[in-house]
């Protein structure tokens, strides 16, 4: 399943994590920084070695919808909810939102914990839940959504839509959507110019050196992520908040999943970001357009995640060049309790050997703050589709091996 390559970065499967995807991002084989006078308008890749093609048994085979519109059995629900219920007391996590969908099994969602510490605040029905970079999932649909439609093409130069951003002409939109643009991953607005707002932030770090020319390596990029919102906005001529509602919420009936709007600081009813036990306001989190201003719940995440890779919102071949060429994330460690993490056209692969020495991936996003984290996945082995958000540092990888643990215990009892 791996090709031999010395990068390793954590799964995350220890309960507590730094933040992932949602401000930042690890440059992974960057070639150096670069003047764009130096670059052409092709070049060759040069990175590190790519993924090998993914085998078909990876993936979902079909659009069935049949026994997840109903809950799993009560003895498997009682199991996962007790599993979360620990999972809390035994990382301090002030709250976990988790849903987990098995077809022709069921569906399964809980959300537990305190929206805020102090002063105490339980979670609602309604409490939403920053989800940082799996954002870049949604983005990246829009994006192939309107490829499919004729809108834009993958080789179109960035100047045909933000002509104002340095660099535009030698870089792609699929560049960008496959992090392979050779923008910095992130950038605070310059003192002295007005208030920050998505395009701001965008002009800001498109405007640094680039890590390496257009094409040529991958590096983690949120700022190509923000410059694809705008570029998504350009041609739908809406805010896109409006977008993600009007092409993916509606059509897939979630309430509890959406963008933040422009100078949205806080959104209704959201679960804090905490550290530790001490919560930490993100005022800012609007600005990260497309790269990580997604909220919601974890059911309503897990029903998109099932239509992206069962083909209900882009065509399956769309879908399977998503995970055509995967780049590697992280830097090199020898730990074993390690797992490999690839990033695609805003896709992440997620590989690792279990305790039975069985190989495994994930087929998902990880994204978050250093307050907040979050994970969507599907895992072949169980059949599962998996959504867990936490308000703090605790993993919410960690959170979801364990449900899928019990997903399996239980399947292989019945």
């Amino acid at each position: 399943m791996r090709t031999a390559t010395p990068y390793r970065v954590a799964i995350l499967l220890a309960l507590v994590t730094g933040g992932c995807g949602g401000t930042g991002g690890t440059s992974a084989n960057s070639a150096g920084v670069t003047s764009s006078s130096s670059c052409l308008a092709v070049m060759p890749f040069v990175g590190a070695p790519p993924h090998a093609p993914l085998p078909a048994s990876l993936f979902p085979v079909t659009a069935s919808k049949a026994a997840t519109d109903v809950p799993v059995p009560d003895a498997l629900a009682a199991a996962l909810d007790q599993q979360v219920h620990d999972l809390l007391n035994k990382s301090g996590a002030p709250a976990i939102s988790a849903a987990i969908t098995v077809p022709g099994l069921g569906r399964w969602s809980s959300t537990q914990g305190l929206a805020q510490v102090r002063p105490a605040q339980a979670v609602t029905h309604g409490t939403e839940f920053y989800w940082g970079s799996v954002a870049k999932t949604l983005t990246a649909v829009l994006v192939l959504q309107l490829m499919e439609e004729g809108k834009l093409r993958l080789e179109d130069p960035l100047s045909r839509w933000l002509p104002q951003i340095p660099d535009a002409q030698h870089i792609r939109i699929g560049h960008l959507l496959s992090h392979t643009s050779g923008l910095q991953t992130n950038a605070n607005s310059r003192s002295g110019e007005g208030p920050v707002t998505p395009t701001s932030m965008a002009t800001n770090m498109a405007g640094m050196p680039l890590l390496f020319c257009p094409g040529t390596s991958a590096s983690y990029s949120n700022t190509g992520y923000v410059l694809l919102a705008l570029v998504v906005e350009a041609i739908e001529q809406q805010s896109l908040h409006q977008t993600v509602e009007r092409r993916i919420a509606k059509p897939l009936g979630l309430q509890y999943l959406r963008a933040l709007r422009p100078g949205e600081d806080a959104a209704v009813a959201l679960a804090i970001p905490h550290e530790g036990q001490t919560p930490m306001a993100d005022p800012t989190a609007w600005t990260r357009l497309g790269a990580g201003n997604v909220v919601g719940r974890a059911e309503d995440l897990a029903v998109f995640w099932q239509a992206v890779l069962t083909g209900r919102l882009l065509a399956p071949a769309t879908v399977q060049s998503q995970w055509e060429m995967l780049h590697v994330l992280g830097p090199q460690t020898t730990e074993t309790s390690q797992a490999l993490q690839w990033f695609g056209k805003g896709v992440m692969l997620m590989e690792w050997t279990d305790p039975t020495g069985r190989e495994r991936a994930w087929l998902g996003h990880l994204g978050g703050i250093p307050t907040a984290n979050a994970v969507l996945l599907y895992d072949p082995v169980a059949g599962a589709y998996a959504a867990v958000a936490v308000n703090s540092d605790v993993s919410s990888a960690a959170a979801a091996n364990s449900l899928i643990k019990t997903v399996l215990e239980w399947q292989a009892q019945h």
